[in-house]
């Protein structure tokens, strides 16, 4: 059986989720949010479920926008909410950070998030251009799941 993981991209108006079994992207999402703080911490929240419902994740990763310092301390309260959520129902969470993740995808190490989603439609050329926040999710999905293959073995 594959190892399933569930990775979601928070962002100040949005959630993304990229599903992967192994390394095969079985599924991504977007969830629009409220501007109000609790209306989107509750549709995340619904959001996430419906994903673990539906897909049964056994671990889930998380990463934050880290460009807008003003947006980033919403995006930083539902990625909090969402990672409690996630241990509530009893899904590991890791975590990861934008500079790990271009890091991660090139060598040299990438220097901005266009080049490293550049690399991401070049893996799923599917993934439309709208859905900018699903690709970054998926290339945090890929990310994680790599990590954790690779220190399996």
């Amino acid at each position: 059986m594959k190892s399933k993981i569930a990775a979601f991209k928070v962002c100040r108006r949005s959630i993304s989720a990229a599903v992967f079994a192994g390394q095969t992207l079985d599924y991504i999402d977007t969830q629009h949010l409220s501007n109000v703080p609790e209306a989107a911490a509750d549709a995340a929240e619904r959001f996430i479920s419906w994903i673990i419902e539906n897909f049964h994740p056994e671990v889930a990763a998380l990463s934050v926008d880290e460009e807008d310092r003003d947006q980033q301390l919403r995006a930083q309260v539902l990625t909090k909410s969402a990672k409690e959520y996630l241990l509530y129902r009893g899904i590991p969470v890791w975590k990861t950070t934008d500079s790990e993740l271009l890091q991660s995808y090139a060598i040299p190490a990438l220097t901005n998030k266009k080049d490293l989603r550049q690399i991401g439609r070049s893996i799923w050329p599917h993934i439309e251009h709208e859905q900018v926040s699903a690709l970054d999710a998926a290339l945090v999905g890929l990310y994680v799941q790599t990590e954790r293959l690779l220190s399996h073995n």
